[in-house]
């Protein structure tokens, strides 16, 4: 069967990964296309922290997919009109996932074959959203199809490099011994995985704001963007901190997740410490089904993650990694209050689809379906959602806005200043 199908804004995606799913055939495997390979080197995309992957299905044209540490089964998200992908009979099953909605019907496809770069997998499980809740290509403002996990971790001691945005899938008994030799240098640190339902966690230290120290087992979610997630309702040790704010956090597959975004004092990565880490603490009613299908305190996210140059091994279920040049980065986040997407992937239109309330952008009268027509006197065709997104972070920033709303064109004006602090 062919499917070719088009689908009809957070700055922080949340909890991508956090998928429960039906009971499906076990998934196939992925293997370097020739014995001769120890490994395949694949460039990527990162955006808003993010790993976009280039990969093909059943021989198709190129898709655009983020690398997810959590993804069971492959999930397409979205494609448009020139996209066209043969996938083998489809039937209609649900799943559910973090959101305060209810679960949502996709196509199951299964025994199909996935190519990423000189890796290819077979008898690959892939589910097709009939209708997309993510709008990962408006988000990111280029064409993104979907996202995949488990199956390509399950098979390779896997390679993060953030720093030289490239992925490395190496071969478990060719780079083993290398693997070995890393863990027992003073170099790296050794951070042991736990894999349920096909998902990573970690266990992990947290300090809070008001100096009391929790260990916390997080979800290890390459599937968003945000620094670190922290179940306060779940964890009477997780307190939220008096300095908050209350905000829209992303979109899970079952809808909208909304709570508090705040500060920690810091985060122990084995002997790693990261300081005044941004932490998002969601409402209970976004993370229901998280908590039924796993005892968890959150997740850890990419922001965290790009810090450090890291391999993961599902197989031993280990990880290692070491600080990479952006460890010292300050945490930040979205401080305008307003969040944007692009109706149009790779078209520099760029449209509010979020404004939190009492934040600059709602006191300056910035509203959702706002049109950014000039930022600080340029053209909207000079920015991209990336150069945008990082300029919303910016403590101190004056920003000069010419907005369409409607048939009008008006101003606005913000100085960004950081509430978290």
């Amino acid at each position: 069967m062919f499917l070719r199908k088009s689908f009809v804004l957070s700055l922080i995606f949340f909890g991508l990964s956090t998928v429960v799913y039906p009971q499906l055939n076990e998934i196939g495997k992925f293997e370097l296309e020739s014995r001769k390979n120890r490994k395949v080197v694949i460039p990527f995309k990162m955006i808003n922290n993010l790993i976009v992957i280039p990969l093909s299905i059943n021989d198709s044209d190129t898709l655009h997919f983020v690398l997810d540490t959590g993804v069971a089964s492959t999930l397409i998200t979205e494609l448009s009109e020139e996209d066209i992908v043969p996938l083998n009979y489809l039937r209609t099953v649900s799943i559910s996932g973090l959101g305060e909605g209810e679960s949502v019907s996709v196509y199951y496809s299964p025994e199909n074959t996935i190519q990423i770069g000189k890796a290819l997998g077979t008898r690959q499980d892939v589910l097709v959203m009939i209708e997309d809740v993510f709008h990962l290509s408006g988000l990111l403002g280029t064409e993104v199809n979907g996202l995949i996990g488990y199956s390509v971790f399950k098979n390779f001691i896997v390679e993060l490099d953030y720093h030289l945005k490239r992925i490395i899938l190496h071969d478990h008994d060719r780079y083993g011994k290398k693997y070995e030799e890393k863990k027992q240098s003073d170099k790296w640190s050794e951070i042991p995985l736990s894999l349920f339902r096909q998902k990573p966690y970690v266990d992990l230290e947290i300090e809070q704001k008001d100096g009391s120290r929790v260990d916390v087992k997080l979800l290890l979610d390459s599937g968003a963007s945000h620094g670190m997630a922290l179940y306060y309702t779940a964890n009477d040790h997780i307190h939220l901190p008096e300095n908050k704010i209350r905000s829209f956090l992303g979109n899970g597959i079952s809808g909208e997740i909304n709570g508090y975004l705040g500060r920690i004092n810091s985060l122990m990565v084995d002997e790693h410490e990261l300081y005044d880490v941004v932490a998002s603490y969601p409402d209970e009613e976004g993370i229901k089904r998280a908590l039924v299908f796993s005892e968890r305190d959150g997740s850890i996210g990419a922001d965290v993650l790009r810090r450090f140059k890291v391999f993961i091994n599902y197989k031993e279920e280990s990880m290692i990694l070491r600080p990479s040049s952006g460890f010292k980065d300050n945490f930040t986040y979205n401080i305008s209050g307003m969040e944007i997407a692009t109706p149009y992937p790779d078209v520099p239109i760029f449209s509010v689809t979020h404004v939190r309330d009492s934040s600059l952008a709602h006191k300056a009268d910035i509203r959702r379906g706002d049109i950014l027509l000039n930022i600080n006197r340029l053209g909207s065709q000079y920015y991209d959602l990336n150069k945008l997104n990082h300029l919303f972070q910016k403590d101190g920033q004056k920003i000069q806005f010419k907005i369409l709303r409607d048939e009008e064109t008006i101003k606005r004006e913000l100085i960004l200043k950081n509430e978290l602090y």
